[in-house]
């Protein structure tokens, strides 16, 4: 629900998640209790957890203090994705542009200097076994 408020209640926070019912995890409470408070209007927002015995306190300041999952592009090329492309960017920018500026472009860019090194280690090892 897209919807900011001046106070998020949990009722519970425990949430089914299609196969069992577990605590909800920290990225989920963050961005629900991040909702308490209306831009502009309310200069903060009330967040209020509904805690029973049945919730331990190592697991409500994991949920409440944790840090939230790691953003992951789920991005995969197809020929679908590239067709779609040529029919919406036309015009405005190329495939080669639309795919450089996307989100999973920028994840694996990150990526480049850790495997540069691990690449020179590996190859530094390599020329060690080949000089015995």
């Amino acid at each position: 629900l897209n919807m900011p408020a001046r106070s998020v209640v949990f009722t519970r926070l425990r949430k089914w998640d299609g196969e069992q019912f577990r605590w909800m995890g920290s990225g989920e409470y963050i961005q629900m209790s991040g909702r308490a408070g209306r831009r502009g209007k309310d200069a903060h927002g009330t967040c209020i957890m509904m805690v029973d015995d049945q919730m331990e306190v190592e697991t409500c300041r994991d949920i409440v203090s944790g840090r939230p999952l790691p953003l992951e592009s789920t991005f995969k090329l197809s020929y679908y994705t590239l067709l779609n492309t040529l029919k919406r960017a036309d015009g405005v920018m190329g495939q080669q542009q639309v795919i450089a500026s996307s989100f999973h472009q920028f994840q694996h860019e990150l990526q480049v200097p850790q495997l540069q090194r691990e690449l020179a280690r590996v190859e530094r090892e390599a020329e060690a076994l080949r000089a015995r």
